[in-house]
C-alpha cells in the first residue's frame, strides 16, 4: 500500500528550529528506508512552515506507523499525518 506522510510543525516550534534541523544530512535510519524501497519522492517544505512529504510503502497503515513511529526521536518537532493514497481515482 501507498501511504502519504506530511509533517506540520508542533505548535510553539519556531521555524528556525526547523529549518537547523531539518538542514542536516539525511539521518542514516532513514536511508535504509528508502534503499529498502519503502520511502521515495522525499520533499521538502519551503516558506512560513519547514517540514516535509514523502510517500511511504508499507503492507499495512499499522506498519506505516510503526515505520514512522521508530524515527519519533528524530520527528519529535512534528505532528506527521499518514494518509493511504492511490495512483488511481477509485475511492473505496
Amino acid at each position: 500500500m501507498l501511504f502519504m506522510v506530511v509533517s506540520r510543525a508542533k505548535l510553539g516550534v519556531k521555524r528556525e528550529e526547523l529549518v537547523e534541523r531539518y538542514s542536516r544530512q539525511i539521518h542514516p535510519e532513514t536511508w535504509d528506508l528508502v534503499r529498502r524501497g519503502n520511502l521515495s519522492h522525499v520533499l521538502y517544505k519551503v516558506g512560513d512552515e519547514p517540514g516535509f512529504f514523502a510517500v511511504l510503502h508499507a503492507p499495512s497503515l499499522e506498519e506505516a506507523k510503526s515505520l514512522t513511529e521508530k524515527t519519533a526521536e528524530r520527528l519529535d518537532v512534528f505532528d506527521i499525518d499518514i494518509c493511504p493514497v492511490s495512483l488511481f481515482p477509485h475511492f473505496d
